[in-house]
């Protein structure tokens, strides 16, 4: 297990460039082409988006947290915890909000509210995991 958090915390800044660099292309790329998807299509290409880009963001996502509550806990300096608080709140945010509104796509399909919805509520995540990018490369 201190292999599996040496190694984390190692690549720490990496992970969080990663997800810094997605969360810039989910919000200024891929969720406003939502709106661009035809209704005939949008349920089946949805699905394949949630499910393509969970092989990327789910493992980022789970590194993250392995690794901030680790040096919160090892280290727990301000900025440790600072990072900790950033990636629980991307967490909740994502569960709470973004995840339900991929819900409603999913089941009721093209919706431009619920999109709009997920759009303006994605720039909290966005500033979250910029904020915890900010973090990590100051110290690294």
């Amino acid at each position: 297990m201190m292999y599996l958090l040496e190694l984390c915390h190692e690549h720490a800044l990496s992970v969080d460039f990663a997800m810094f660099v997605l969360i810039w292309v989910v919000q200024l790329i891929i969720y406003p082409v939502f709106h661009q998807v035809k209704e005939g299509v949008f349920g089946s290409w949805h699905r394949k988006y949630c499910n393509q880009i969970g092989f990327f963001v789910l493992p980022v996502m789970f590194l993250q947290l392995i690794e901030a509550a680790s040096s919160s806990f090892f280290v727990g300096d301000t900025l440790a915890w600072l990072k900790l608080f950033g990636v629980l709140g991307a967490w909740l945010v994502t569960f709470a909000v973004s995840a339900p509104c991929h819900r409603i796509l999913a089941k009721k399909g093209l919706q431009p509210e619920v999109i709009a919805r997920l759009i303006r509520t994605n720039w909290l995540r966005t500033f979250l995991w910029t904020l915890v990018f900010i973090v990590s490369y100051s110290q690294y």
